[in-house]
């Protein structure tokens, strides 16, 4: 194998992939990426057994071939080259030389063929989404995706299309953030999966504001596809919780209150927080908001911002992480607050995004 190839295109292609590649893999072939050179160009695949991306760039290619690469250090050392144009030539043995400008890499690389295939199968499926729709729905949802892998079924978001609606949900059994949006075609399918949270990041890593994605069904796995890059993801197995009751559908407090403002007053009444006293305490008066801390041995912090409030006085407790996660993922100008009372969960809107919090106990 030998080519030549612009320096910012190897870049981009391995840091699509480089992701996928898991050093802690049983299989050492697992911390590779498999580069293939064919005519014309060089074509980058990840693969972890659940995932796989795929994505090429031109090149030139003196001789076509194949290597599994150690991804992280062969990405390390390509953005770190000088110049524009790298030099990659690659032995029978599989040893990757690496040359740009002066500098110079020898390093060890594997056998391709020991590098596990990725099918594609036959969709059942197809749809095309706006890519910045996509893009919004995984932003918003992704902060409520459960890390415990005690509870498989949250390490995830629940995406559904039914009658030409897409919606995602994701909870971590503290907080739940739902979206629901109409992409006006495919009002035939009805489907309900769970998308894995690392699908989800490499897919926020891939998608841009513009253009169209093509997203595709089979045999419990979902299929993405925009421009030269192709993401094949197995689903999550088993039933995401009944989530619609968790749902207030009473309201009793409602306030409407710039978004930023909230967002800063919360991060400085936060600093006064800690391990042993995590809340923060939310005092919803006629046209204000009262946010304060009091954390012993500490001290304790308060600030009022203005807002539009309908409904009784209310006193509740939040932690501010999730109210923080929230606010600095929304680009609205305002969001709406709804409570019912200090022991029952708080509801964040704006548009068609639900965003329910669990309420901390007050010290």
């Amino acid at each position: 194998m030998n080519i030549k190839v612009q320096k910012e295109d190897f870049v981009k292609i391995l840091s699509t992939t480089v992701g996928i590649a898991n050093p802690k893999a049983p299989s050492p072939i697992l911390s590779n990426i498999l580069l293939q050179a064919d005519a014309g160009k060089i074509i980058a695949v990840g693969y972890d057994l659940e995932i796989g991306i795929k994505t090429q760039c031109p090149a030139e290619v003196l001789e076509k071939g194949a290597v599994a690469i150690p991804a992280r250090k062969i990405f390390d050392i390509i953005r770190e080259l000088p110049g524009k144009e790298v030099e990659v030539t690659v032995t029978k043995s599989f040893a990757i030389n690496i040359k740009a400008g002066k500098a110079y890499f020898k390093v060890v690389g594997m056998d391709p063929a020991d590098f596990p295939k990725i099918t594609e199968p036959e969709p059942e499926w197809t749809l095309e989404i706006e890519q910045s729709v996509l893009k919004h729905c995984l932003t918003v949802t992704a902060i409520a995706i459960s890390h415990d892998e005690t509870r498989y079924t949250l390490n995830g978001a629940l995406v559904s299309l039914k009658k030409g609606f897409i919606r995602f949900v994701a909870t971590d059994g503290k907080r739940l953030a739902m979206i629901e949006k109409e992409i006006g075609e495919e009002k035939n399918i009805n489907f309900e999966s769970i998308l894995p949270a690392k699908t989800i990041t490499e897919l926020l890593k891939m998608l841009t504001t513009d253009g169209k994605m093509r997203i595709m069904y089979a045999k419990n796995q979902m299929v993405f596809q925009a421009g030269e890059t192709t993401i094949i993801s197995r689903l999550i197995e088993g039933k995401f919780p009944s989530f619609e009751q968790v749902i207030p559908k009473e309201e009793k407090t409602k306030a409407e209150v710039g978004r930023e403002e909230f967002l800063s007053a919360i991060k400085r009444v936060s600093l006064l927080t800690s391990q042993e006293s995590q809340s923060i305490k939310l005092d919803f008066i006629k046209d204000k908001i009262l946010i304060s801390s009091r954390t012993p041995n500490l001290g304790e912090a308060k600030e009022d911002i203005d807002a539009n409030i309908e409904g009784d006085d209310v006193t509740i407790g939040f932690n501010p992480g999730y109210l923080l996660d929230v606010l600095k993922t929304l680009g609205t100008e305002k969001i709406n607050l709804s409570l019912i009372q200090a022991d029952k969960p708080g509801v964040i809107k704006s548009g068609e995004y639900v965003y329910v919090v669990m309420p901390m106990q007050l010290n």
